[in-house]
């Protein structure tokens, strides 16, 4: 009985550490970090105040479910309306809810493997609605030549009204994420405009582009299931970073994830009227 008791933690144990999570697949374009600092002066210089948005914006979404080999949705319709009932608790501070049009079945899965190719090329043309949101939850979804659990286009990109997110995190903040980049965040550990300094003395001018989030090296596993922050990465000057694991753009555990920033509403807010005011409008 001892010996059974310790193979069964073993292989529990030797579980648990494989269940990783994906990464986030929107990745910052050289062309978004150019938007950014082109228009960083006018976003931080609008009037916002979180107690007195204006707006009042209804924005649909078409539901694209990619069946899969056998047939079979793999996917629970109601995870993904939970989980844009959860996206429209923290986007009503900006004025913006989403809510699913329609919902489309697509029989063919050979699209249900989502990467940077024909196929997808190809599904876009036969399935996508203008002036909508079109979500479309796969088997499995590729940027470049590494899975990710989901991917966006920032505002700037043109014809972009395309979300994508694997079937296995259609429950929980992944999808709130991905809308986070649709009206324009970058992820907390964005680098591609430069990595942000653990003292965060560089926050405008790298990282997310934002000073009220704090400095993040990239959670991906890297927080326990007590919402702990594990990891002991340095910056460039050798200091050890002291992120929070909480912020909605981070690679953090999901169930850790709970708070956008004043800053990345008002980023978010400044982008809506700039980019995606349209949506929701025949």
């Amino acid at each position: 009985m001892k010996y059974s008791f310790l193979i069964f933690v073993f292989v529990l144990t030797w579980c648990c550490s494989f269940a990783q999570q994906l990464p986030d697949g929107a990745l910052g374009t050289q062309s978004y970090i150019a938007e950014l600092i082109k228009n960083y002066n006018d976003e931080n210089a609008i009037s916002f105040n979180l107690n007195a948005i204006n707006s009042s914006a209804r924005i649909p979404v078409r539901l694209h479910i990619i069946k899969n080999s056998k047939g079979f949705t793999g996917v629970d319709l109601t995870d993904i309306r939970n989980s844009l009932s959860t996206a429209n608790t923290y986007f009503k501070n900006i004025g913006i809810q989403f809510f699913i049009d329609s919902v489309n079945y697509i029989n063919d899965y050979k699209y249900s493997f989502i990467a940077n190719n024909y196929y997808k090329k190809e599904l876009l043309t036969l399935y996508t609605k203008t002036n909508m949101i079109n979500l479309f939850v796969a088997d499995s979804v590729k940027m470049g030549t590494d899975r990710c659990y989901g991917f966006t286009y920032f505002p700037d990109a043109t014809d972009s009204n395309y979300i994508f997110l694997d079937k296995e995190y259609a429950k929980g903040k992944f999808l709130t994420t991905q809308l986070g980049h649709f009206m324009g965040l970058l992820s907390t550990h964005e680098s591609a405009g430069g990595i942000e300094l653990a003292s965060e003395k560089n926050c405008s001018s790298s990282g997310d582009f934002i000073c009220d989030t704090w400095a993040d090296p990239d959670l991906l596993n890297q927080v326990d299931t007590a919402c702990y922050y594990t990891g002991s990465a340095k910056d460039a000057n050798g200091k050890y970073y002291i992120p929070t694991v909480a912020n909605i753009m981070s690679n953090s555990t999901d169930t850790c994830k709970c708070i956008f920033t004043t800053l990345q509403y008002r980023r978010m807010y400044y982008y809506y009227l700039k980019y995606r005011q349209s949506l929701g409008i025949e």
